[in-house]
């Protein structure tokens, strides 16, 4: 998955899951894998927080237009139909745990910290 090397920066993408189904974190990666396939995102991510519908992908900052752009195409997860929605992109995983301490758990906040 994503290593850093030096200089280079992140970009964070908080993002939501709207589905009748609950949606689990292999599934949703398994997903996100197959729709990235071909694209530079494909293993250069990593999904850092994902809670009851939510989550964080880490992604390099070259390739954050690309990310969101495949986040925003996933229309099902292991046939469940879904939208997922990108909400905000950050240089910090401290501000969008910060930002959106209601989706996630007090454990993963202070992770980040």
């Amino acid at each position: 998955m994503a290593t850093k090397k030096n200089g280079e920066r992140w970009r964070y993408i908080a993002f939501r899951i709207e589905s009748d189904a609950s949606i689990a974190r292999n599934d949703f990666l398994t997903a996100f894998l197959q729709a990235s396939k071909g694209s530079p995102v494909y293993e250069a991510f990593r999904i850092t927080v994902f809670e009851r519908g939510f989550g964080i992908l880490k992604v390099r900052h070259i390739m954050k237009d690309e990310a969101i752009a495949t986040l925003s195409s996933l229309v099902s997860v292991k046939g469940s139909p879904c939208k997922v929605i990108p909400m905000k992109t950050s240089g910090t995983i401290k501000t969008l745990k910060e930002k959106y301490k209601s989706y996630v758990s007090s454990k993963s906040r202070e992770s980040a910290e």
